[in-house]
């Protein structure tokens, strides 16, 4: 659970904004049918989008996206670290121009 309470004891309206978008993002991709992906509907803004947003290709690209990250978590070289985060990034340009062209 978020604490949303600071250091000194006042309440912390961004944990507090940032849990809500988190929990709207874990419901939107159960809603949709990916919740493994919930990162990454936060991640990309996606939480509470209309079902026209999620496109085959959109929801493909996400999860290549997933899975390069899940890759750089397990990955043991910096170089194959690299690699990766540039494959990341790639998907990451990918999925943000689809989230664009159907705005």
């Amino acid at each position: 659970m978020t604490n949303l309470w600071d250091e000194d004891g006042d309440f912390d309206y961004e944990a507090h904004y940032e849990a809500a978008q988190r929990d709207q993002a874990a419901r939107t991709a159960e809603w949709i049918g990916y919740p493994g992906m919930a990162d990454a509907f936060y991640y990309f803004g996606l939480q509470g989008k209309p079902d026209s947003t999620f496109t085959p290709e959109l929801l493909a690209s996400m999860d290549v996206w997933q899975v390069q990250l899940e890759k750089i978590e397990a990955a043991p070289a910096d170089e194959e670290i690299k690699q990766l985060q540039r494959k990341t990034e790639e998907a990451t340009r990918e999925i943000l121009a689809k989230i664009d062209s159907t705005a």
